[in-house]
Formats: C-alpha cells, structure tokens, sequence
C-alpha cells in the first residue's frame, strides 16, 4: 500500500523484461497498470481503431504538436479540426490521457515519453530498465517468439526507433541516466530484486 499518490513510469530497452516489471510492480502495489490499456482508451477517444494506433502511435512526427501537448496548451476542440492528421490526434489523446491518469489515481505507465511528459510532477517516479544483449535475445526468442537469426538486428532495430522517438519530442536521449530516478539491469539485479526494490522505494519515498 503506497502512503501518497505516486507515479511510476517505466522506460525500457526492448528485451529487457521492462513490461513485465512494471505489470509486477502495479499488482504489488495494487494500482492501475496501463501499457496496453492506453491503446484501448485512445482508441475509444479518438474515434481510430486499436489496430491503427498500435501500427502509428509512435511514428508522429509533428514536435510543435508536441510541444503544445506536454506545456498542456490544448483545448476540447483541437480534436475535432479536420486538418489535424490521425497521427496527431493519436499523439495528442495520448499525453491528455497520461496527464489526466497523473492527476487522479496512482500507476504504473510504460513507454510512451510518459517521464518526460509528467517531469514537472513531484509524485512522479521515473524508472529505466536495460540489460545485456545476450539476455535480450535469449528472452526475445524464448518469451516473445523473435526469429534467432535476426533476433539481435530487431532489437537494435527497436530501440533506434524508441531513441528516434524519444529524442525528437523531447529534445533529449533515451536512456539518459538524468532523465530517470533509477537505472537498473534487470537480469544482472533479477527480476524479483528489481520489483522488491522499486515497490519498497515507491513506498517509502
């Protein structure tokens, strides 16, 4: 049980188990876990399939949109503009929704440049998880069913895209150590020592 509202985002190399930890993380605290689940609720904002925000909401490209929606200088009408594109709309709903979930409730929320959006927040918790490559690719293929011939290649392929993505709304890097409250190797630390050790500091802090 949390003593005050608290907020953890969960940034992460792909491969790494970040997802998981996170989802552990939200069942030990007993608060609201959204990975996923964002997909569900822009989708029945936006008015777009699940399918078409899966396969463009982190392909954006618009900074100026962004800008406008982490500063929070958005208004109930600039979604029903018919010149805004589906992309930006897709980027917009998302980073109203992250910043109304911070308002209301405790969570865990993955990805999705949530640390950046919400860095102004004093609840919020930002967390990085990363491993070796051969432990990436070991879990890539055993866990997530990635072909081991191309295995290393989709993973450094994944986390370009996230680095391109991340850098250019927020004008930072991706996996830069200021840009979280802790940096952790999940499978050099192991799984169950990485969600004791986030729960007892989300707890305690």
């Amino acid at each position: 049980m949390l003593n005050k509202k608290t907020i953890i985002t969960i940034s992460r190399e792909h491969g790494s188990g970040g997802r998981k930890i996170g989802e552990r993380i939200a069942a030990e605290l007993g608060i609201s876990f959204y990975d996923k689940k964002l997909i569900n609720i822009v989708a029945e904002q936006s008015g777009l399939s699940m399918e078409f925000i899966e396969n463009h909401e982190q392909k954006i490209n618009n900074s100026f949109l962004f800008n406008i929606a982490v500063s929070g200088y958005y208004s109930g009408n600039i979604f029903n503009k018919e010149s805004l594109l589906p992309e930006d709309k897709i980027f917009l709903t998302q980073t109203k929704i992250i910043r109304d979930l911070a308002e209301k409730e405790s969570c865990v929320i993955v990805g999705r440049c949530a640390d950046y959006i919400l860095k102004d927040r004093e609840d919020c918790f930002n967390v990085f998880i990363f491993s070796d490559l051969e432990s990436r690719k070991k879990r890539a293929v055993t866990e997530y069913g990635f072909n081991g011939d191309t295995v290393e290649s989709e993973l450094k392929k994944a986390d370009k895209a996230r680095n391109n993505h991340y850098s250019h709304y927020t004008g930072q890097d991706w996996g830069q150590l200021k840009n979280y409250h802790l940096a952790v190797n999940s499978d050099f630390v192991g799984f169950d020592n990485v969600v004791d050790m986030i729960v007892q500091i989300a707890k305690n802090r």
